[in-house]
């Protein structure tokens, strides 16, 4: 039973804004290409898992995704796949890269070997990764007044056009392809006993619960990481059809100067956009400059369509988005 949806992270969406906000001719714009794409790449991966979860051996499993969890000593971590069992739970962890793949044990590192060339790309150490979150999730748990609980883990290759090279047993048993997950949960089910059983039905639901309220997305400040400056961004609706900015307001009406597509929302993607990129408050006069708008009496119809709060007198509020 799924008990979290699998969510975009922060950082993704104000990449995604940013694909659509910063101008293409803007020096930073290829590394912030390269990015969103290394971090879609990432969240199709975990997506990929959703599937194959629902071949679970085991029905009594409360599945959680996209869990970001604070340890006792301050550090986050980030689960792509979290699996509750009464006698156990499992960590998976999603990568989704094509080509051959060596996971090098002395050297603590995961190769990419390019097709073409003998060129090798270093990417990290998944295995290490993966054994820190089970060190963490297993304070996590001390420290919330849950019993220890076995923690079993998987990195699962989630690109079909993956190929692991070199392997051997130590390898084998914590990596596996994501059509195979099913196969590899059942062995990992039968391996721990059933008849040791750490969490009842009720302290399993009150783990879940917990897992879900302590969950922190993460906040990533695009526009300060990659020092570029607000006056920088393309301002105004940009068009649903066809990208072109901005559009125009006509009798209530957003209609595209290019492709005259037109919208009576176009708008609120547009106050999306300011929120992941320059702030989670705006005033009369921002949205007005922002949206290109022709008078504050329009920019003030749309903030109080939103229904949003705000604080402050009328001069000087400002409106929580």
């Amino acid at each position: 039973m799924i008990k979290k949806q699998r969510e975009k992270s922060h950082k993704l969406l104000t990449h995604e804004a940013a694909m659509r906000r910063v101008p293409k001719s803007h020096p930073k714009y290829p590394i912030l290409e390269q990015e969103h794409g290394k971090l879609s790449y990432g969240h199709k991966g975990e997506e990929a898992l959703d599937y194959f979860l629902t071949y679970l051996p085991n029905d009594n499993y409360l599945i959680l995704n996209s869990l970001r969890l604070e340890d006792p000593k301050g550090r986050y971590f980030q689960i792509d796949s979290l699996l509750l069992a009464p006698t156990h739970c499992i960590i998976l962890d999603s990568k989704y890269m094509s080509g051959k793949l060596e996971f090098d044990e002395s050297a603590n590192q995961l190769l990419r070997h390019l097709p073409g060339s003998e060129d090798i790309e270093k990417i990290g150490d998944p295995l290490s990764q993966i054994t820190r979150q089970r060190h963490q999730l297993s304070l996590w748990l001390e420290k919330n007044g849950f019993p220890s609980i076995p923690i079993a883990s998987l990195i699962v290759l989630t690109h079909n056009n993956a190929a692991l090279i070199r392997t051997t047993p130590s390898i084998n048993k914590k990596v596996t392809f994501h059509t195979n997950l099913p196969n590899r949960l059942k062995e990992i089910d039968e391996n721990i006993s059933k008849g040791n059983i750490v969490l009842s039905n009720k302290d399993l639901q009150k783990l879940s619960k917990t897992l879900i309220k302590k969950h922190t997305p993460d906040h990533f400040r695009l526009l300060n990481n990659y020092n570029i400056a607000e006056n920088e961004l393309i301002t105004g609706v940009i068009c649903i059809n066809c990208s072109t900015a901005p559009m125009l307001r006509k009798r209530g009406v957003w209609c595209c100067q290019r492709c005259s597509a037109y919208s009576k929302d176009a708008h609120l993607e547009a106050i999306r956009d300011y929120k992941l990129l320059i702030g989670e408050t705006i005033s009369n006069k921002e949205l007005r400059s922002y949206l290109r708008l022709p008078s504050a009496s329009v920019s003030s119809k749309y903030l109080i369509s939103m229904g949003l709060k705000f604080e402050g007198s009328f001069k000087n509020r400002r409106y929580f988005l």
